[in-house]
């Protein structure tokens, strides 16, 4: 099917390969797993993060932008993707992270600072301000003559959501080469913009399956209240471009499905069950998921399928949104594994 995406850049190596994932001796209860590689959408710019990317750096285009500021926490895959692509642009990135200035620049700040981002670090009690630090940084780049353009936090911004819209056109194309339906499409969700993408492409492209979120922070009725604005100013902003359009109806609350319990001690913080699956699934298959988001989903997907959500005959989908380099910040917790 042919959709109307409004302007984009080529930053990401799309579409991803579907494959399915064999057999793990230490998960006996998963249903047949097929995974979404959108770890191989690049190198450095590998994960889901770029796939918004391509819709918000053609936004600052039009504007001509000069500098992108955006946020995350220290070890952010969405700011590490947003430096090296402001670079490949031409662009001056500035990151505001959350934490305090780590001794070591490691993981995704090595790269941050390998693509010469300005770094603002700002504390915990700072971060609900954050969306008025970076207008203000914003603002005075602008009084000095250097246009700059804002992209919130994990670009879970309405520019942002066309990334996982076109996935799910990707997503039904890969159902038709396989000959199958996905049950369920599972993801990570730590901002929001993923789950709203995929939500409004199922409705798009016919996608039978539900999209599960599993929340790696905060709560699911957060996230279920936030995937629920962001739909709202989606709507506002593209109204008059998809008028009379059956699928743009606001996403509700209730039209969001998170399963919780996944999520650890803390944001980026692994449990050691989360270690050991990341272990396991290096070991057993190649497969390298991260601490802060792929992790988490995948420890969510085998806890949900332990409690019999699904039918060892049902198809699943993994999202694999990438964040290979957060995991370098723990490699002493996962190179002394038994």
């Amino acid at each position: 099917m042919e959709f109307g995406f409004p302007p984009t850049l080529k930053l990401a190596n799309l579409p991803t390969p579907v494959e399915r994932m064999r057999d793990v001796p230490e998960l006996p209860d998963l249903p047949n797993v097929y995974v979404k590689r959108d770890d191989l959408t690049g190198s450095a710019l590998s994960g889901n993060k770029v796939r918004k990317l391509e819709f918000a750096f053609a936004e600052a285009a039009e504007m001509d932008a000069r500098t992108v500021v955006t946020c995350g926490g220290i070890q952010s895959n969405h700011a590490r993707a947003t430096a090296i692509a402001a670079a490949r642009l031409g662009l001056r990135p500035v990151l505001v992270l959350r934490g305090a200035a780590p001794a070591e620049s490691d993981g995704n700040v090595l790269l941050d600072r390998l693509a010469g981002a300005e770094i603002r670090f700002i504390s915990p009690e700072e971060w609900p301000h954050v969306n008025e630090i970076m207008a203000e940084i914003a603002a005075g780049l602008g009084s000095a003559g250097e246009k700059a353009y804002v992209i919130p936090e994990g670009a879970s911004y309405p520019p942002g959501v066309f990334g996982y819209i076109k996935a799910a056109q990707e997503i039904a194309a890969a159902e038709k080469e396989l000959g199958i339906e996905f049950d369920t499409i599972v993801t990570a969700v730590g901002s929001g913009g993923t789950t709203a993408g995929l939500i409004y492409g199922k409705r798009i492209f016919g996608l039978k399956g539900n999209v599960l979120g599993i929340n790696v922070l905060d709560t699911p009725e957060y996230f279920a209240r936030r995937i629920a604005a962001i739909s709202e100013a989606f709507i506002v902003k593209y109204e008059n471009r998809y008028r009379g359009a059956s699928w743009l109806k606001p996403i509700l609350p209730g039209d969001v499905e998170i399963a919780g319990g996944y999520d650890g001690p803390a944001y980026a913080v692994p449990t050691e069950e989360g270690l050991g699956l990341i272990r396991t699934c290096a070991r057993r298959l190649g497969l390298f998921l991260d601490p802060a988001y792929t992790g988490k989903a995948m420890l969510g997907l085998a806890g949900e399928a332990a409690k019999g959500r699904w039918r060892k005959s049902d198809n699943v989908l993994f999202i694999h949104t990438g964040g290979i380099f957060s995991l370098f910040p723990w490699r002493k917790e996962l190179a002394s594994s038994p």
